[in-house]
Parts: structure tokens; C-alpha cells; sequence
């Protein structure tokens, strides 16, 4: 009873850190006071798992300066101490928002995904999501310590992109923007055109087996490939705005084995 009045009564009295070049005087200081004071002296956020955390009393045997190069150290030790761990929200990221537990095994509330699979009309689903990845680094800059980033992934077998997001504003807008770039190829470019490949590496009737194997898994519109053995080369029939996908896919097929 006299330690918890005497925490009350210090918490009262002792300023709660306020920069790095803070001073954390010795006594039964509450455990908020350390937190605070190991997110001033490492620059990293500190998330609770229960409002009542910060209220354990730590004995600190001497004052701490933040501004000391082992004071993080020496708080996390502190902590340690009392049954408190600190743990980076963020597996695999030693910097960035900890999370501040009594329970090792405990794991930081992260929000959770939504996912939405759409399959596309027209376009080819890696370029959608080259855009979508564009428009998630503007727009999460900033996000809470609990929350994650999106995800965008490609299904080139089903000409589709799945969107795992854990905002539903933020998944709002990618399903506006993927609903406004899958729109018809502009007029004439759905029409075949003929184009030639001279092949790099190997020779043009392997190539040929090898993109009509790709495309076909692909999915999607169907390509004609013609051999044309005395160049090495290969003559392929596509409509005009299928060409820029097959033309990587050569480029990705036709390198050294």
C-alpha cells in the first residue's frame, strides 16, 4: 500500500520526458514514465497493450539522462525487470512502433485484411497492379502503427488482381481506379497485327514452344506464332495491344538457359 501511494505521489511530482535531453530522476518511477522515456531516446513509438501498463512502479536506482547513448538500453532492461517486453510491431524491423506486453508470446493487434479478387476485362493484371503499388505509396505514407500496408498481386492465369487492403475507404478508391483503367483498348488497337521476334538465345522453334506453353497458362486472348526457321525467328499474329505483354514475356523466355 505505502509503494503504490508513493508512485501516486511521485507521478504527481516528476514531469513526464519531454525530448531526448530529458531527465529521468531514481525512485519508484511507473513504468509510463520509462516508456516515454525509451521512445524519446530511441525515436520510436510505443504502443500499450492495457491503459493500466504504465502504472507498474520500476525502482530506478539512479537518475537516467535520455541523452546517455546506453540510456535505451538501460530502460528496456528496466522494464525487462518488471515483466515488461518490448517488441517491434512490425516483424523483422528492429526500428519502428513496439509494441509494450506482459505476455512474450502476445502479438500487436494488427488490422486485418480485406481481400477482393477482380477479374479484368482488358487489361493484363501486373500493369493494374504497377499502378495500384504507385497509388498505395501516396497514400499510405502516414498510416497508424497498427495498421498495414496494401497488397497487390498479379493472377496472369486468370487475368485477375487481388487486392488485400485492411481500410475499407482506402479500398474503396483502388476499386475506383482499377474500375477506371480497364477500359477497351482504343479503337483499332484490338485489331491483329504481325510482328517479328529475331531470337536471342537458342533456337526459334524451342522459343516458339515455350511462349505458346506461357500464354496459354496466361489465359486471356490467344496469340499465333509462326516459325520461320531460316532467320531463327519467330512471326507472331496479336492484336495490337496484347503485343507489349508478349514482347516481355519474349524478353523474360528468350535469354541464356
Amino acid at each position: 500500500m505505502i509503494s503504490l501511494v508513493l508512485s501516486c505521489w511521485i507521478g504527481l511530482l516528476v514531469p513526464l520526458p519531454q525530448s531526448n535531453q530529458s531527465v529521468i530522476p531514481a525512485g519508484l518511477i511507473p513504468a509510463g514514465f520509462l516508456l516515454q522515456g525509451w521512445s524519446l531516446a530511441t525515436d520510436q513509438s510505443v504502443i500499450l497493450e492495457s491503459p493500466i501498463l504504465g502504472h507498474r512502479s520500476i525502482p530506478l536506482l539512479r537518475p537516467l539522462h535520455l541523452s546517455s547513448p546506453s540510456s535505451a538500453l538501460i530502460l528496456r532492461a528496466e522494464l525487462k525487470s518488471k515483466g515488461i517486453e518490448l517488441k517491434p510491431i512490425r516483424k523483422g524491423l528492429a526500428r519502428g512502433p513496439h509494441w509494450a506486453t506482459t505476455d512474450p508470446d502476445s502479438e500487436p493487434p494488427l488490422a486485418r485484411y480485406q481481400i477482393r479478387v477482380i477479374a479484368l476485362q482488358h487489361l493484363d493484371p501486373e500493369p493494374i497492379c504497377q499502378l495500384l503499388r504507385e497509388d498505395a505509396r501516396k497514400r499510405e505514407q502516414e498510416i497508424g502503427a497498427l495498421d498495414r500496408y496494401s497488397r497487390f498481386v498479379a493472377d496472369p492465369r486468370t487475368g485477375s488482381v487481388v487486392i488485400s487492403c485492411t481500410s475499407p475507404r482506402r479500398l474503396e478508391q483502388y476499386l475506383k481506379l482499377v474500375s477506371a483503367a480497364d477500359c477497351p483498348p482504343v479503337a483499332g488497337t484490338h485489331r491483329p497485327v504481325l510482328r517479328n521476334w529475331a531470337t536471342r538465345f537458342g533456337r526459334a522453334k524451342e522459343l516458339a514452344l515455350e511462349l505458346d506453353r506461357a500464354w496459354e497458362e496466361r489465359g486471356g486472348q490467344s496469340i499465333h506464332v509462326v516459325t520461320h526457321q531460316a532467320s531463327n525467328s519467330l512471326m507472331i499474329r496479336v492484336p495490337k495491344h496484347l503485343w507489349p505483354a508478349v514482347e516481355k514475356l519474349l524478353d523474360e523466355l528468350d535469354r541464356p538457359s
